[in-house]
């Protein structure tokens, strides 16, 4: 990104040449930031069957999304298109990040990689990601006496 001089307009130019150029230098500004790649937000969530994730991706259909898990590596991947008609047009303002955007989590191995599901809806992608049985916590009942196992072991 190029660097704004401190040199003051009135003692190098004219007034109209410096408005002139200072729109220029927002012009280059705003097409620099427009072409960086964006980072969507996301939440994650755990329980005791499942993790609960949301990312926000407002502007996007479901045809620019690409989900993948290879081994353990959960990848969420996709593209915002500026829906642009005219080309014509001098922006004078660009907050809105447009581009690729590849995010990829580390899942933990108690997730059952084949039972994940996906859902979009309002700008939203919702992955459910269910724990293996034998990841989840299970009641061990604690036994009276001589019974089972213990039995066998002393008996």
């Amino acid at each position: 990104m190029r660097m704004l001089t401190t040199t003051p307009y009135w003692t190098t130019r004219s007034l109209t040449s410096g408005i002139s150029s200072m729109f220029d230098e927002m012009e280059h500004i705003a097409k620099i930031y427009d072409d960086r790649d964006f980072t969507p937000a996301c939440d994650l969530t755990e329980n005791e069957t499942h993790y609960f994730m949301s990312m926000d991706l407002p502007g996007l259909n479901k045809e620019d999304l690409k989900i993948d898990i290879t081994d353990n590596l959960l990848t969420v991947s996709g593209e915002r298109k500026r829906k642009s008609a005219d080309d014509s047009r001098k922006y004078q303002l660009l907050e809105r990040r447009h581009g690729f955007f590849k995010r990829s989590f580390t899942l933990p191995s108690s997730i059952d990689s084949a039972k994940v599901e996906a859902r979009y809806e309002n700008g939203v992608l919702e992955l459910y990601l269910p724990k293996t049985e034998a990841a989840r916590p299970r009641k061990i009942e604690i036994q009276d006496g001589k019974t089972g196992i213990f039995e066998r072991l002393i008996g």
